[in-house]
């Protein structure tokens, strides 16, 4: 099985800010990534134009594949400078990685990126040049199987100014606080970044003084998910559908009480019917040994899709109990989904108070896989 790319985010406001001044850009073309990260100056909406834009122009030029100077000089040239400071409005860090596992990393005023390496957070050998009168850092290097690379705006490298510490972290005390939380638990990265920002939030005393991000990546290997919904037209496909969930590789899901039913007659298996509610509007999970959620079926589903619909690439997943979130985890988390899908009519959605038809099933897994492949997901659907 091959690896993949992954990569994951949180931005943290600064307090009594509605939004955050910092932007995160994710894209997926062919078998590069490009990654975007602008801190807008100040915070608030104003800063947050600011970064967006910077974000918005930079990933858009990276994404044509043009050359790296003519990026470069075109961002910088965009970039307005503020005339009292004689800074620029926004910060700026870029990298790009390819199918090769070489990974180049463009800096402009931003704090240096940190690479977990060797159970230690280690500075990146960088090329110093300067372009349109400004300071650029450059690094290329092969990105390791293991390795875990970070990059944060300076409200992290700031974390603590005025307050526990009279300068802040700087660089040094992030890299220490980065290698104490990722030796804890090296392979989750979502995890770790949830921790860090726990971390520079303490630093803050829990009202952050400055907008920060946090963005981590990492290779991992790839994942599979299977989603059967809905019994068959025929009925003798029961157990030819029963075979294809319980044999597929990789996780599985189950979504409707009709087809869990079928799934526990055709397989032998037993079904533990599930009462508790994580969310008022969203039907208990059931169990059922060698499936990883079993799920009630249409309103989970809708719920499934607003959620995607929503979803930026980079965002951590929601961390919800109920049905639809652990639902959208799953397709988050894995890189091709399969979908088994039953067309016939669902009888006990005939008491139900909305506009059923035939398709309505179809309908709403199919925008599913719609914004699974948006945010670069393999989706494969079979209708029975």
């Amino acid at each position: 099985m091959g690896l993949v790319f992954e990569e994951f985010y949180r931005s943290i406001p600064k307090a009594g800010e509605e939004v955050c001044g910092d932007s995160v850009e994710i894209i997926k073309k062919g078998n590069k990534t490009i990654v975007v990260l602008s801190d807008g100056l100040g915070s608030g909406i104003k800063a947050n134009i600011l970064s967006t834009l910077t974000a918005k122009i930079a990933s858009g030029l990276l994404e044509k594949e043009l050359p790296l100077k003519e990026i470069l000089s075109t961002i910088l040239a965009t970039l307005p400078v503020c005339e009292v400071r004689g800074i620029a409005y926004a910060t700026l860090v870029f990298l790009i990685i390819d199918q090769n596992q070489q990974l180049r990393l463009i800096e402009i005023d931003s704090p240096s990126a940190f690479l977990f390496r060797n159970k230690q957070v280690q500075k990146l050998d960088y090329r110093e040049f300067e372009l349109e009168g400004k300071k650029i850092r450059e690094a290329n290097f092969k990105f390791q199987r293991q390795d875990q690379l970070f990059l944060v705006s300076d409200g992290v490298t700031h974390a603590g100014i005025g307050g526990l510490l009279n300068f802040g972290l700087g660089w040094e005390g992030v890299a220490c606080e980065i290698e104490r939380v990722v030796k804890r638990s090296q392979t989750d990265l979502k995890n770790n970044i949830n921790k860090l920002v726990k971390v520079f939030n303490t630093f803050y005393g829990d009202q952050a003084g400055d907008d920060f991000t946090i963005i981590g990546m990492k290779y991992r290997r790839k994942r599979k998910l299977n989603i059967w919904s809905g019994p068959p037209l025929k009925k003798e496909n029961d157990s030819l559908l029963a075979r294809k969930i319980s044999e597929a590789e990789g996780k599985k899901i189950i979504s409707g009480g009709t087809t869990a039913q079928i799934a526990a007659r055709e397989l032998n298996r037993d079904l533990e019917v599930g009462f508790k509610y994580y969310d008022r509007d969203i039907p208990p999970i059931s169990k059922m040994d060698g499936i990883e959620l079993l799920t009630e079926g249409l309103l989970t589903l809708n719920r499934v899709l607003s959620m995607l619909k929503k979803y930026k690439p980079g965002q951590i997943p929601v961390e919800g109990k109920d049905g639809a979130s652990r639902f959208t985890r799953l397709l988050l988390e894995s890189d091709s989904v399969k979908f088994l899908v039953g067309r016939a009519v669902n009888e006990s959605h005939q008491s139900l108070n909305l506009p059923i038809n035939l398709g309505i099933r179809s309908q709403i897994i199919s925008q599913i896989a719609e914004q699974l492949r948006r945010i670069k997901k393999k989706v494969e659907i079979e209708w029975f």
